[in-house]
């Protein structure tokens, strides 16, 4: 099928072809991976992330803290906690709508018969590994949390946990973004696609 990238490949000024455009008509008409070859990626992948978290889950330790003053915790402490916590279950909730927003957006997809690519797929799968990051250290910050607390110590002012913090954040972060742009580039091929279309 002539594209508006071939199309433009070849008529370049002066007879000559651009390098960049020859480059992105290349990428359009490469051969993608074989079945075995995408399923052999995408188990890697969470063979990876499953090792990842478990060996990041026994290395990793909150660290020592700042301790309690009485062994226990301030009213103003104790609502520093609970706001915490909050926020980790509150990005594991919406990393949980995450999955389900990109399992659904496939679903129906399918559903109605719309071409799926190989990069829909692989950017699904990249949204999915971001939020169950998201989980994982949304799961390991509440676990440290009670830990630390168990220890007498201040969860709130302990830098191991606060980086449990950012990593979860960043995690969900990421997966947001990356699901924007599926979105994104999964409308605008198919609006190039029809405008390609009635051009001819």
């Amino acid at each position: 099928m002539d594209s508006a990238v071939s199309r433009a490949y070849r008529s370049a000024p002066g007879g000559r072809r651009c390098p960049f455009l020859a480059g992105a008509w290349t990428m359009g008409t490469r051969q993608t991976l074989s079945y075995a070859q995408g399923l052999v990626l995408a188990v890697g992948v969470l063979v990876l992330l499953g090792g990842g978290m478990l060996a990041y889950e026994v290395v990793a330790q909150a660290g020592a803290g700042p301790l309690l003053e009485g062994g226990a915790l301030t009213d103003a402490q104790a609502e520093a906690v609970k706001v915490t916590l909050n926020l980790f279950e509150l990005l594991m909730t919406w990393a949980l709508a995450i999955i389900g927003a990109t399992g659904f957006f496939l679903k129906l997809n399918v559903e109605k018969g719309l071409l799926l690519r190989p990069v829909d797929l692989f950017l699904a799968l990249a949204i999915i590994v971001a939020a169950v990051l998201s989980l994982f250290f949304g799961h390991l910050g509440i676990d440290r949390t009670a830990e630390l607390l168990s220890l007498q110590q201040d969860p709130v002012r302990n830098l191991g946990l606060r980086q449990i913090g950012k990593l979860q954040y960043l995690s969900f972060f990421s997966a947001v973004l990356l699901f924007g742009f599926h979105i994104f580039r999964f409308f605008w091929a198919r609006v190039l696609s029809a405008d390609e279309t009635g051009q001819r």
